[in-house]
C-alpha cells in the first residue's frame, strides 16, 4: 500500500479569491439550515393554493475534487494511476483552500470566533433536556443579517461577531467558507445561503448582489403566507440537510406579513477514522439528568490517545474523516451547564496539546437527538437588541418598507451517532414582524458516557456543533 502523505503537495497555489458566477433565472427548490424571516406590517397577503418559487439568481457552489479509491489488487499500473490521481486530488484541494486566507493566518478572526462561540453557546444551551447548537449556523445567519441592516442595528451585529466593519465581515465569511466546506467523497461539511423574497415587495438589488458575492447567496421569490410556501421552505431544509431536518413538518410558518427569509445551511457527515465494532455494542443503562434510567446501546473500544483531565471534567476525542468529535464527561455533581458557564471552556476542552497520553476506554451510547432552541434571548444576551424594536430597527439596505423588525429566533438541530460515524445538521430561523474521576496520576481515561455529557463536532479548528445530551 502506498503512503498517501508522500503524495500530498506543498500548499503553494496562488490565491485567487474570485467567486464563481451566478446562474441567473433558474427555477429551484432548495433547503435551509439557517433562516431569517423578516415580517413587516402592511404588506398585502398572498392567497391561493399554488406556489411559484423562482430563482432570481443561483450561485454555483464549488465543485470539489473527489478522493480517488485505492486499488484493491497489487497491480503496479493501478497503483501508479492512483498515485497520479491522488496527487491531482490534493493539488485541486489546495487550489480551492488557497482561494482565501487560512484561519490560522487570521488571528483576529480566530480570536473573535472563539469569543463569539463561547458566549453564544453558553446562552443558547441554557435550559434542560437535550440541546444541540451550531454556532457556525448562527454566525452565517448573523453575517447576512448585517448585510440587510444599517446604522446601529448593523453595528450591534458586527460587535457580536467581533468585526470592525462589513468589509472585514465579508472577508471573514470567505475564509470560514473555504475552511469548513468539504465534499470529497470521504466526508461532507456543506454550507449554503439564500434569501427568499415575497413576490409583492421591492428589494434593493445592490444588497442582493452583495449577499451573492460574499456569501454564495441565491435569491428566490415566493408568495409568502401560503402553505405551499411553508412546504417549499421545509423541503429546502430537507434537501440541504439530507433529510435530517424538514422532512417531517414545517420548520417555519410564514404569513401575509412575511417580507423575506434569509437562509444559511450547515450539514456535516463523517465516518470515524477507527470505527466501533458492532459486535462489541451492548445494551446498558443511561442515567438521565432527572435520575431516571433508560436502556441504550453502548459502543465499546479502547484506544491509545491523548485525553484531558481538568477541574470538573475529563475529555477525549474520536477522529473522523473530516475533523473530530470531542466528548466531555462532567465529574459527579457537575452539570454541563456548570461547564458552559466558563467562557473559556470550549477552547480548553478542544486543546489536547498538553493533555495526558494513555489508554482511553470508550463506552459511548448510540444516539439520535434533536432540539428546537429559542434564540431570541441568546441574541439579546449577545447585545443584538435593536432588531427586535420596530422604533429603532434599520433594514433600509434591504427594503424601503417600514417598519421591519425581528420577532422570532430559533434553531433546530439534530445529531446522529453510531458505529460508523456522525451526522449532524442545524437550521437557525429568525422571524421578523411588523406593525467520578480516576486518580490524577492514572494513565487510563474511562469515558463511560452513561450519564449527561457534552459533545463537540470540530473541523479545521472550527467548532461546528455543541451538544448537551441529558437523556437517550
Amino acid at each position: 500500500m502506498m503512503d498517501k502523505d508522500a503524495l500530498r503537495p506543498d500548499p503553494s497555489a496562488v490565491r485567487d479569491k474570485k467567486r464563481k458566477p451566478l446562474k441567473i433565472l433558474v427555477p429551484v427548490g432548495v433547503a435551509a439550515v439557517v433562516a431569517v424571516a423578516l415580517l413587516v406590517a402592511g404588506i398585502p397577503g398572498v392567497t391561493g393554493n399554488g406556489l411559484s418559487a423562482h430563482a432570481v439568481a443561483l450561485p454555483e457552489y464549488p465543485d470539489l475534487p473527489q478522493c480517488p479509491t485505492e486499488p484493491t489488487g497489487n497491480s503496479e499500473a493501478a497503483w501508479e494511476q492512483f498515485s497520479e490521481d491522488y496527487s491531482a486530488y490534493w493539488d485541486a484541494w489546495w487550489n480551492y483552500r488557497n482561494e482565501a486566507d487560512s484561519l490560522s493566518d487570521t488571528p483576529e478572526l480566530r480570536a473573535a470566533l472563539e469569543t463569539y462561540t463561547g458566549e453564544s453557546t453558553a446562552l443558547a444551551l441554557a435550559g434542560e433536556g437535550n440541546r444541540i447548537y451550531s454556532p457556525v449556523s448562527l454566525w452565517f445567519a448573523l453575517a447576512m443579517l448585517a448585510e440587510t441592516t444599517g446604522g446601529e442595528t448593523r453595528q450591534q451585529v458586527l460587535d457580536t461577531l467581533g468585526a470592525s466593519d462589513a468589509e472585514q465581515l465579508r472577508d471573514w465569511a470567505d475564509i470560514l467558507w473555504h475552511t469548513i466546506y468539504q465534499d470529497d467523497g470521504t466526508a461532507s461539511s456543506l454550507l449554503g445561503t439564500s434569501i427568499w423574497l415575497d413576490e409583492d415587495v421591492k428589494f434593493h438589488q445592490d444588497t442582493l448582489d452583495s449577499l451573492a458575492e460574499h456569501y454564495y447567496t441565491g435569491s428566490f421569490q415566493v408568495p409568502m403566507g401560503t402553505d405551499a410556501a411553508d412546504h417549499a421552505l421545509s423541503q429546502w431544509v430537507a434537501e440541504q440537510t439530507k433529510g435530517l431536518i424538514g422532512s417531517e413538518g414545517k420548520v417555519l410558518e410564514t404569513d401575509e406579513l412575511t417580507l423575506a427569509v434569509l437562509a444559511s445551511t450547515l450539514y456535516y457527515k463523517a465516518g470515524w477514522t477507527d470505527e466501533f465494532s458492532p459486535s462489541k455494542t451492548e445494551e446498558d443503562l443511561f442515567t438521565a439528568a432527572d435520575g431516571t434510567e433508560t436502556k441504550a446501546e453502548f459502543m465499546h473500544k479502547n484506544q491509545d490517545s491523548t485525553f484531558l483531565r481538568q477541574n470538573g471534567y475529563q475529555a477525549a476525542s474520536l477522529g473522523t474523516s473530516f475533523g473530530e468529535m470531542i466528548f466531555v464527561l462532567p465529574d459527579e455533581g457537575i452539570t454541563p451547564a456548570d461547564l458552559l458557564a466558563h467562557p473559556d471552556f470550549l477552547t480548553e476542552a478542544a486543546d489536547f496539546e498538553n493533555g495526558i497520553f494513555g489508554e482511553v476506554q470508550w463506552s459511548v451510547p448510540k444516539f439520535d437527538i434533536s432540539s428546537d432552541l429559542d434564540l431570541k434571548s441568546t441574541l439579546t444576551g449577545l447585545g443584538i437588541t435593536d432588531v427586535f424594536d420596530p422604533d429603532v430597527s434599520d433594514f433600509t439596505p434591504l427594503t424601503d418598507t417600514e417598519p421591519v423588525w425581528l420577532d422570532q429566533a430559533k434553531q433546530i438541530a439534530r445529531v446522529k451517532v453510531d458505529e460508523q460515524g456522525v451526522e449532524a445538521a442545524a437550521v437557525t430561523l429568525m422571524a421578523n414582524s411588523g406593525a467520578a474521576a480516576p486518580p490524577e496520576d492514572s494513565k487510563i481515561c474511562v469515558m463511560d458516557l452513561d450519564r449527561p455529557f457534552l459533545c463537540l463536532i470540530r473541523a479545521s479548528g472550527v467548532t461546528l456543533f455543541v451538544g448537551v445530551v441529558e437523556q437517550i
